[in-house]
């Protein structure tokens, strides 16, 4: 048994013996060379840039002689004019020597369109002690644009003004600008405080955040959001605060805020009519009161009021009224003097033009014919619209004070 134990002892020695010397061969008498990625400058490189590179070969094995180390180019690389692809580095030493090693160095440049991220570079080397070329495989250089540009190509409300209280639909266009796909973008419509003011909007069916999982290269993406306009909120221009985060295929992050603009406004509604007149009759001076009533839920801004010459009257006063400012709810008046000349007809029209803008400055013009009714003078006396002249009454009296007076002169000539 003791002896047995022995034997397989002896055994194991000459096994580990054996299978150290078998690896001894194997190694000194082959090169082994090691190639890495030394450096890269700058690293990231631009796309149209030029890159600088640096490799390392180390000898861990036999001596290597006549050592040759070629970059075979391919796209998005290119070797610099003037200068050669391959390197003739002649003899390694052996892992014992302390010459094994050398640096490689190349300047390459980036094509202009490459895409961003971890580009392979072909590389490969031989010595006069191999038969064939050994390429190295998982070589890459990292591109990278300056930055990774997302950008709102175009934006569109429908409808472009809402009315206070109504809903629009706001869609948006994405554009990825880079030359790589970007990924986890989200998109934040900020409806709370911008510039001091409330944005009187809110999300409707859906909330104000929408996240796309990634936009490719040189792509558009499209994203809509539904809102609601707070019924009491004011005509105007509303600046909205959009944020964008996004991250490049290298996971370097992004955040940018872009402002929108929404617009809250509604057409006017106005009413024009003849408010007072003094003018019944045909042949007649008085003045015309225009009023002029903002129905609607915008406030009115430089409103003028022009009233159109006509055979049918003369203007006496002047055929422009400037008013100002309407706001909703509210009214005003604008006052011509008119004289009206001899017609049978019993409608006067008088065209009237309204123009005016928005809250929004947007411009607008009514034209409206008021009509103006005229009576006879007997009509009018008799509807109380105009009262009786007195002629008839005058001339009575004058005939009774000269009938008294030559009654009272013949009784004192008689007395006499």
């Amino acid at each position: 048994m003791r002896m047995f134990f022995v034997v397989f002892v002896l055994f194991i020695v000459a096994a580990t013996l054996a299978s150290a010397a078998v690896n001894t061969v194997y190694y000194g008498k082959s090169p082994r060379i090691d190639v890495d990625l030394a450096s890269q400058d700058p690293d990231p490189v631009e796309p149209g840039k030029i890159v600088e590179v640096s490799f390392k070969l180390d000898n861990k094995g036999e001596l290597a002689n006549d050592v040759v180390f070629e970059i075979i180019p391919e796209y998005p690389f290119s070797i610099l004019p003037g200068e050669s692809a391959v390197k003739n580095i002649g003899t390694l030493g052996t892992a014992q020597d302390t010459v094994r090693s050398v640096f490689v160095k190349y300047k390459l440049k980036v094509d202009q369109n490459a895409v961003d991220g971890n580009q392979e570079l072909k590389i490969r080397y031989k010595s006069s002690d191999s038969e064939s070329w050994i390429t190295i495989d998982n070589t890459t250089i990292k591109v990278q644009s300056k930055e990774a540009i997302l950008s709102v190509e175009k934006f569109a409300a429908v409808p472009e003004s809402v009315a206070p209280g109504s809903k629009t639909r706001l869609a948006v266009s994405l554009r990825n600008h880079a030359n790589s796909l970007l990924k986890d973008i989200k998109v934040t419509l900020d409806l709370g405080k911008s510039s001091d003011e409330e944005t009187p909007f809110a999300p409707v069916g859906s909330t104000n955040e929408k996240v796309i999982p990634f936009i490719d290269a040189q792509a558009t993406s499209a994203l809509e959001f539904n809102l609601i306009a707070d019924p009491d909120a004011k005509s105007k221009v509303y600046k909205v605060p959009l944020k964008l985060q996004y991250s490049d295929i290298l996971n370097k992050n992004y955040s940018k805020t872009l402002t929108l603009a929404l617009v809250v406004g509604v057409e006017p509604d106005i009413s024009v009519y003849v408010d007072t007149t003094s003018v019944y009759t045909a042949g007649s001076t008085g003045d015309i009161s225009v009023k002029i009533v903002n129905k609607g839920l915008s406030d009115l801004k430089f409103l003028n009021v022009k009233l159109d010459k006509s055979e049918k009257y003369k203007v006496l006063s002047p055929y422009e009224v400037y008013i100002g400012n309407i706001d909703s709810d509210d009214y005003e008046t604008a006052d011509f003097k008119l004289s009206i000349e001899k017609t049978r007809d019993k409608k006067l029209l008088l065209p009237v033009a309204i123009e005016y803008k928005d809250a929004n400055n947007q411009d607008y013009t009514k034209n409206v014919n008021l009509e103006l009714t005229l009576y006879t003078k007997s009509e009018a006396k008799k509807l109380g619209l105009t009262e009786g002249n007195g002629t008839s009454w005058v001339f009575a009296a004058v005939i009774l004070l000269a009938a008294g007076f030559f009654a009272y002169r013949l009784w004192k000539k008689r007395r006499k």
